[in-house]
């Protein structure tokens, strides 16, 4: 079979050559231009399909024994789409209709008569077919483009979801249906109160962007995280929708309250300094000159009296050091030395005590590499770590009081990691914002000068290091920090002591 390839192809499963002659004067008359091609039987026409391009099929009902149901699952088989037109003895209404139900573009009679219709009824449903093609190539792209954007908003970590004036969820992407433990399809058509604790001052919020249309940002925390809630408005056949993105900040916003920390560190560092080498001077006459009046003075009473003005001036002397060690004015003397042996030596001396007060010393060293830092600096940080421990522990009033003093080498980023970690009551969380700040203490007055941590943070960033407070897992207070190492990590096992 070598058909024409001009205008459309038309297959007809007609055996008769009477009826092929008719058809083939037909189209002919019409001026279509259309290759027609004849098959005596439906196992040759679905044959000859298979491998050819076919516009439309005629099919003889009575000549092939098929109905239309039957050659629609025929051509799905071969995956050929086109048009179905049957071709009945008598195109009576019970006989189309039954055609177009089981699939058929059209009905139309077998019959001499009827043939000059034929090219007409071809092109209309040729027509018709293109178009409904067209159309679910249209939507199957909708459909597509759909889910390439499900996709990429699934793919956003982000909580991401719609509601609509009454805070009923339209949309949700996988982040947050993760969140709340549900799946999306699950979560769509509730309550966003009901889903996700976001009334307040989330409707606040919903209200004032409906009525102006303008998009708002605001944080909240919701647990133990902090997020930034942003709102826009959407509107979508006439109605008022809003899209919420939720984005985790606590990161953020520690990093940032970090950094506004180290700044505000760096101002007061200069501020102090000024102020303590001013105070330093007129200080040290203070104590020069009540020292000589000590030795001149015979009446005892007096001397008492001088004895407490020398006191109290060499404790101002002694809060002029640290504010000049906080402000770091003196350049640290650096060697190799092994965090392990500081430890160490800070222990030995609040051993005494710390059995006084029965708390339990646990070493858990790593046999971690040197660093490179002034031992005497580090001991103090390790000593003011240690006092606060103690103290937080004693205030407790547990009979389990446990100080933890672990380090071990992080190889990723080559620093050595030591940290202190009491099982104590830990600090609030309004007040862990303020302990590295000069001055902030806890104690009663008289007992610390608030001084402790701030110049433990400015030796450690002196040193090239960090220093951070979080809660110890089971309660209790942590404190870590980070120093670049010297030299490469020793080999060796953990090697866990514990004073008794």
């Amino acid at each position: 079979m070598s058909p024409t390839r001009t205008g459309h192809k038309i297959f007809f499963m007609e055996s008769s050559d009477e009826n092929r002659g008719r058809l083939t004067a037909a189209f002919a008359r019409s001026g279509t231009g259309a290759g027609l091609e004849f098959v005596a039987s439906s196992e040759a026409g679905f044959e000859a399909m298979r491998n050819e391009t076919v516009n439309a099929l005629f099919v003889n009902q009575t000549q092939c024994g098929l109905d239309a149901l039957e050659v629609m699952e025929r051509l799905q088989a071969i995956q050929l789409h086109a048009p179905v037109i049957m071709m009945a003895p008598e195109a009576d209404d019970e006989t189309v209709v039954r055609a177009l139900r089981d699939g058929a573009f059209d009905c139309v009679a077998a019959e001499a008569g009827a043939f000059d219709a034929y090219p007409s009824v071809a092109g209309r449903a040729m027509a018709r077919f293109e178009a409904a093609q067209e159309n679910v190539e249209r939507w199957r792209a909708i459909i597509r483009s759909q889910k390439q954007w499900m996709s990429i908003i699934d793919a956003i970590t982000d909580y991401l979801f719609v509601v609509d004036s009454d805070r009923i969820l339209l949309q949700v992407n996988r982040a947050f249906a993760s969140a709340v433990g549900r799946h999306p399809r699950d979560i769509v058509g509730n309550g966003i109160a009901d889903v996700f604790d976001l009334e307040d001052p989330g409707q606040v919020m919903v209200k004032a962007v409906l009525d102006d249309g303008t998009p708002r940002t605001t944080e909240k925390k919701i647990g133990d995280e902090i997020y930034q809630i942003s709102i826009f408005p959407l509107r979508v056949d006439d109605r008022r929708l809003t899209i919420h993105v939720l984005k985790n900040i606590s990161e953020v916003k520690r990093l940032k309250d970090q950094l506004y920390h180290a700044d505000k560190l760096a101002s007061l560092g200069l501020l102090v300094s000024g102020v303590a080498h001013e105070i330093n001077n007129p200080l040290t006459g203070t104590i020069a000159y009540t020292e000589l009046l000590m030795m001149k003075a015979t009446d005892q009473g007096i001397r008492t009296e001088l004895k407490k003005i020398l006191d109290s001036a060499e404790r101002c002397k002694k809060i002029v050091d640290n504010l000049l060690t906080f402000s770091r004015q003196r350049a640290p003397s650096k060697s190799l030395e092994y965090i392990n042996d500081i430890i160490d030596r800070t222990i030995d001396l609040r051993s005494y005590w710390l059995k006084s007060n029965n708390i339990r010393i646990v070493r858990e060293y790593d046999p971690v590499s040197t660093v490179f830092v002034d031992a005497q600096q580090i001991q103090q940080v390790a000593l003011n770590l240690l006092l606060n421990a103690e103290h937080a522990l004693v205030g407790s009033g547990r009979t389990d009081a446990v100080i933890r003093l672990v380090t071990r080498f992080d190889r990723a980023s080559r620093r050595v990691i030591f940290q202190v970690i009491d099982n104590g009551p830990g600090i609030p969380q309004n007040v862990a914002l303020k302990i590295f700040d000069p001055f902030f203490t806890t104690k009663p007055v008289g007992v610390g000068t608030g001084l402790g941590l701030s110049i433990s943070h400015g030796i450690i960033t002196e040193h090239g290091g960090t220093i951070r407070y979080e809660e110890a897992e089971g309660g209790g207070a942590a404190f870590t920090i980070e120093l670049p190492t010297g030299t490469d990590a020793l080999p060796g096992k953990t090697n866990l002591k514990e004073n008794e």
